[in-house]
């Protein structure tokens, strides 16, 4: 077969959209060179690893009001101290909980017949983050509503075995791109022959935030968290060879 029909082939083949697990692929994943001496088509591959999560980050916080704003701030140390205090009562060891947030700020009226603004007191807030076993997690939410949580910001999920997870997802872009460079070829009379370069890009995993509503304050069961499915994403950049069979 000429080069010239072997790239109007390869071509051909990258103006469509390749589906595969349900996924319709970038167009132009697949691009082949080719020289007197070498053949290359340069790939990249797609990886997914999908697992259940087993550990939970709890975002949750607390807001006072005070017409003065150093007792704003003594009503939410006693309240924060409250809650940090219930959660490793609770077994949550100090150093999963973590400040992520804390403020305090005026908070005015305004008069739209005179357009003046006046002080009314003082807003304060701190949020925290805390870290979970996922069977643990409403446990530990109802706990913090019962002891003066006024706000459930939501809810990141993760996997204990991250690393293992993340290299399997490269091994499966690598599949990925090897299936794509035979697709590209298998109209023509060549064979992918071997690897010229690798470039591994490892994404993190993507967490699904789930939301709750506060207002079940006083309910002896625990709220209930499903955890769903995360997944780690890896892609690959793959220049394989290819020559006449």
């Amino acid at each position: 077969m000429s080069k010239k029909l072997l790239v109007v082939l390869v071509l051909a083949m990258l103006l469509g959209t390749v589906v595969i697990g349900g996924k319709a692929l970038p167009r132009g994943v697949a691009v082949a060179q080719s020289d007197e001496m070498n053949h290359t088509i340069s790939v990249v591959g797609c990886g997914t690893v999908e697992v259940s999560p087993d550990i939970a980050y709890l975002n949750v916080g607390v807001t006072v009001e005070n017409k003065d704003s150093t007792q704003a701030m003594d009503d939410l140390t006693v309240k924060a101290n409250a809650i940090v205090e219930a959660e490793k009562l609770a077994g949550v060891k100090k150093e999963d909980i973590k400040t992520t947030g804390l403020s305090l700020y005026p908070v005015y009226s305004y008069d739209p017949d005179t357009g003046k603004q006046t002080l009314e007191g003082y807003r304060g807030s701190e949020s925290f983050s805390i870290k979970a076993e996922l069977s643990n997690a409403g446990k530990l939410l109802t706990i913090a509503s019962k002891n003066g949580a006024t706000d459930i910001q939501g809810i990141v999920f993760d996997v204990s075995n991250k690393d293992e997870l993340k290299l399997k997802a490269i091994e499966n872009a690598m599949k990925d791109a090897r299936a794509k460079a035979d697709a590209a070829l298998i109209e023509t009379s060549y064979k992918v022959t071997g690897i010229k370069t690798i470039s591994v890009e490892s994404a993190p995993i993507y967490p699904y935030p789930v939301y709750r509503d506060i207002s079940a304050k006083g309910a002896e069961a625990n709220v209930p968290v499903e955890g769903g499915i995360i997944g780690v994403d890896a892609n690959v950049s793959v220049v394989f060879y290819f020559s006449l069979t």
